[in-house]
């Protein structure tokens, strides 16, 4: 049996034109330089800490919570008195029973010192005294002065609603408005604190970018030099292979076939077999 065929081969090779390799050449120090090491990061921390006056504002904002719960409980509680039904009974609110008292005491002062002594005083000039005449006098002058007194009490009550409840009732509506101006001062401290520490962020970011920049800047600018060599049309290509041998014991038979066939035709008989043997040992010669 003979060996078996060598398989046809191919190689391309693309050729480099002398810009190329110039600019490859200037690439690969960085190349190297990037494959011996690994990029280090930042040693510190990225993020900038609260400044002082962020600090402080935030220590005046916990203060400032105390009073805001403060004037928030003082509101509820005032809330709470003032919508009690209770408030409105002289029993329960010196304050109405007072001036209730006092409009009123001219009132009963000026029936008892004046209106029924003079109703007694013409009775007894008149010869009335004791009468039924002087009874009626003296009750229509009580019924009016207590008609009065209630008509006194029922406006100052009124008058108090209408003033001292109006006004609490507005002041507890302005209670987010006093718990907001109690923050004032520490969201102003805060708000320099929080530009202050806007810049110190930037800062850093600009520190922590220059200390990037060095341990990547060789490498990207290797890595952009190689993108623009491979912009660059090459040289070309080479290309090299290799074509496959001859089994010699098929060329042997092939060979003897044709000769065979040669010989027979220039002498029949003998001429058959002397072409077959030189045409068998043909590829065998030129190897």
């Amino acid at each position: 049996m003979g060996s078996t065929p060598t398989p046809v081969t191919q190689t391309t090779k693309p050729e480099l034109t002398p810009e190329q390799k110039q600019i490859i050449g200037l690439a690969m120090p960085g190349v190297t330089q990037f494959a011996s090491k690994v990029p280090q990061r930042y040693g510190g921390s990225t993020v900038a800490g609260f400044d002082p006056s962020q600090t402080a504002g935030q220590e005046m904002a916990l203060r400032a919570a105390g009073t805001q719960g403060e004037v928030a409980s003082n509101a509820a509680d005032a809330s709470n008195y003032y919508l009690d039904g209770r408030i409105w009974d002289p029993a329960n609110n010196p304050g109405l029973r007072g001036a209730i008292d006092a409009a009123v005491r001219p009132i009963g002062e000026q029936l008892t010192e004046k209106a029924l002594p003079a109703i007694r005083g013409e009775a007894v000039t008149t010869g009335n005294f004791g009468s039924s005449r002087q009874g009626i006098a003296e009750g229509i002058a009580t019924r009016e002065a207590s008609r009065a007194a209630g008509d006194t009490a029922a406006k100052i009550a009124q008058n108090e609603y209408e003033t001292n409840v109006n006004a609490q009732l507005k002041a507890m509506g302005l209670v987010p408005t006093v718990q907001q101006a109690q923050l004032a001062p520490a969201t102003t401290t805060s708000g320099v604190g929080d530009v202050r520490q806007a810049l110190q962020q930037a800062l850093l970011n600009e520190q922590v970018s220059g200390f990037n920049y060095d341990e990547w800047a060789p490498f990207l600018q290797s890595k952009e030099l190689i993108g623009l060599a491979s912009g660059i049309p090459g040289a070309g290509a080479t290309t090299t292979g290799s074509t496959p041998q001859a089994n010699p014991l098929t060329s042997a038979l092939g060979g003897a076939a044709a000769g065979a066939s040669l010989g027979s035709a220039i002498m029949p008989g003998i001429g058959t077999g002397i072409g077959a043997g030189a045409g068998a040992l043909l590829p065998f010669l030129l190897r």
